[in-house]
């Protein structure tokens, strides 16, 4: 499950780009500077991270060098130090859930007008819609699904996820070494096969000196910018956000192109020939374009297949030669056959292979 960066600039959505600086989130955790991802490394991280004991692990040996998770050397790594309150032991984030759980403050803050909390069977509630949140939570949210506490239920926000989202909504300070490291020991201690945090577990070892020899890298997922927000997080009933170009304004008819447009009386008295020879050129034009995707689609097969099993583009051509002439579509008394243009054959140093 890889993480997003996040690439936001001035202008655009100032509210939650400030409030990553506040956090100090743009720094490293929404901007990794290696990008990808070795597989093998992040396996042998979680391999070794399990303990068998009742006290859940801190560090794991990977190669030979030793990676610590604890708290204060994921919180020196990304650069986000805790923020705690005067005369305070614990971040805000950290009271707030050992509080009884405001429904009615949690829907104020992430619904849209007139949406809330959806009840469970018991008659409790139990989720949020994803289309029922603000814009700004909808962001929230889906950093929250991959670097933050990853998983791939985002169809809505339970009462512990909106709790989250609410917090980075409401800008109370969170440790954030402390969530990851908590995250990261559910996921070793449990029997899942969903690795999480996959590009920071590599930085961390790369950081430790660990040398990787892999092949094959994984990627991030898509980037959270203004165009990932207007596609996928932009509410358009939430009026506290105002985004250009989120939706597509609809066509009207008079702007539909003239090719849709309706016959005119003189189209409809023109010569019965007319219409006829439209036809039998649009009916070469297509057989021509299928005989030329048939080159191509050979030319294809010759970069995979053994020598000598599939025929060359000579001589295919042979066997299946284009006519340079097209039967009329006319009866005998309508009139001469419509000649077609002269056979065009696909240049193979122009060819693409899909």
């Amino acid at each position: 499950m890889p993480e997003r960066k996040v690439k936001i600039y001035h202008s655009e959505l100032d509210e939650f780009k400030a409030e990553l600086e506040r956090r100090n989130f743009h720094k490293r955790l929404t901007n990794l500077v290696d990008g990808s991802i070795d597989l093998a490394l992040v396996k042998e991280f979680y391999v070794n991270l399990y303990s068998s004991e009742d006290h859940p692990p801190k560090q794991s040996r990977v190669r030979g060098h030793l990676v610590k998770i604890d708290v204060d050397s994921l919180n020196t790594f990304l650069e986000t130090p805790m923020v705690l309150a005067e005369g305070e032991t614990l971040p805000a984030y950290s009271r707030y859930c050992r509080l009884p759980t405001n429904y009615r403050e949690i829907e104020a803050a992430l619904c849209i007008p007139g949406r809330r909390f959806i009840l469970n069977s018991k008659g409790h509630p139990g989720k949020i819609l994803r289309k029922d949140l603000t814009t700004l939570a909808q962001v929230c949210s889906v950093l929250s699904y991959s670097n933050l506490a990853p998983t791939s239920h985002t169809f809505d926000l339970t009462v512990d996820r909106a709790r989250l989202i609410f917090c980075l909504v409401y800008r109370l300070d969170i440790n954030i070494g402390a969530l990851i490291s908590g995250q990261m020991t559910t996921i070793a201690q449990s029997n899942t096969s969903r690795l999480v945090f996959p590009t920071l577990i590599v930085a961390l070892c790369r950081a430790r000196g660990v040398v990787s020899d892999s092949l094959t890298f994984e990627r991030l997922s898509p980037v959270i910018n203004l165009a990932y927000i207007k596609k996928n997080c932009w509410n358009p009933k939430d009026l506290t956000v105002s985004i250009r170009g989120a939706r597509r304004a609809r066509v009207r008819p008079a702007e539909l192109p003239s090719t849709f447009a309706a016959p005119t009386p003189a189209s409809t008295s023109a010569a019965p020939s007319v219409p006829a020879q439209t036809d039998s050129q649009h009916f070469a034009a297509m057989l021509q374009s299928i005989h030329q995707g048939h080159i191509i689609l050979l030319q294809s097969l010759q970069v995979v297949a053994p020598p000598g099993s599939i025929p060359s583009t000579e001589q295919f051509r042979e066997m299946v030669a284009w006519p340079r002439t097209q039967p009329s579509l006319h009866k005998e008394d309508e009139g001469p056959t419509t000649q077609v243009p002269q056979h065009v054959e696909a240049k193979s140093s122009e060819a693409t292979i899909p």
